[in-house]
């Protein structure tokens, strides 16, 4: 028979875009699969993930187990670095950006320590022809603009085969140019009627900014958004609609994790073409194709170098947690 048998002790360097889910998703499964597990979450939610390790170990008292099962770290780079190169924690598990995620492999290897690494993602989502475009444009919205952007799985390119891309942007336009944005919580004087937030760090509207600005230099439509938001005070981007992305615009290479839409043409309602467009960047997370055949989707989906895809759908891997969730390429090990 098989025995499976708990590492020991766990190092979590967790990122900052979902700060409960982030900590506990490792923290429980590690707990529930034996083994000790010490968190270090991210400078940018300190507060935030202390509160919440508080009421892990609360949990565990009350249940009759030792709540120092679970240590929440706070710090820099410094303080993962030691994670990584501690003796006594057996295995790392990491998220956040390929550079960062090479350091932590490098510095894993010199004690042969495991390791998981999810280094972000630049998905696609795809249009066929001969899919329904009102019916499509909700999963779209979602898919860029769920968290303001800021998602490893959100959608960073969407593929529109050419002769629907007109209905579509017709459609979409008005719905982004709609989007709610403001400050969500009641403590800060909202009613919490809003469909976009902010960003979560000053320094990633700069960033934005700057891959929005290279696109329409080379040549992209900007429809709508494309700045700082005016009307707020606070780190907030506006909702962003772009057309006529190449692959030669840093945009189409480069995470965004940012509140934009970003639309390429697939030339002629070309099925192959769509692949190596799509295939045609460095990340490998998820994908989505929606099309009016399930079969036809499937067989494009099948070309796709990623590590999840779906038809008709976009998401589920990281909703539902029992499936499999992971990369290949510069997203690998996740």
């Amino acid at each position: 028979y098989v025995e499976y048998v708990p590492f020991g002790v766990l190092g979590v360097i967790a990122p900052w875009n979902y700060p409960f889910h982030n900590m506990l998703n490792h923290v429980i499964s590690g707990i529930f699969s034996g083994n000790a597990v010490v968190s270090k979450v991210s400078e940018h939610t300190s507060w935030s993930s202390t509160y919440f390790g508080k009421i892990c170990r609360m949990a565990l008292e009350v249940n009759g187990h030792d709540p120092d099962l679970l240590q929440t770290v706070t710090g820099f780079g410094e303080a993962g670095a030691a994670l990584v190169a501690c003796d006594d924690v057996d295995k790392i598990i990491f998220t956040g950006s390929p550079g960062v995620g090479r350091k932590v492999m490098e510095g894993a290897s010199k004690y042969l320590k495991p390791v998981i690494l999810e280094l972000g993602g630049k998905d696609p989502m795809v249009f066929c022809d001969d899919a329904k475009i009102k019916d499509v444009v909700p999963w779209a919205l979602r898919g860029c603009f769920q968290n303001c952007g800021q998602n490893c799985c959100g959608v960073e390119r969407l593929f529109v085969y050419e002769s629907v891309q007109e209905e579509f942007i017709d459609a979409v336009l008005p719905r982004v140019k709609s989007l709610r944005q403001g400050i969500p919580l009641a403590t800060c004087g909202a009613d919490g009627d809003v469909d976009c937030g902010a960003m979560v760090m000053e320094g990633q509207i700069g960033i934005i900014q700057e891959l929005v600005d290279d696109a329409v230099k080379k040549g992209a439509t900007l429809h709508c958004g494309g700045k700082r938001n005016p009307k707020l005070q606070g780190q907030f981007y506006e909702p962003t609609l772009l057309s006529g992305i190449t692959s030669d615009m840093r945009i189409a290479q480069e995470e965004v994790f940012g509140p934009i839409m970003a639309v390429a043409t697939v030339p002629g309602d070309d099925d192959e073409e769509c692949i190596r467009l799509v295939n045609n960047c460095s990340f490998g997370l998820g994908s989505s194709v929606y099309s009016g055949s399930q079969s036809r989707g499937m067989k494009l989906g099948k070309q796709i170098r990623s590590g999840m895809f779906t038809v008709n759908d976009f998401g589920v891997n990281y909703l539902i947690q029992s499936l499999p969730f992971g990369g290949v390429r510069e997203t690998r090990f996740a």
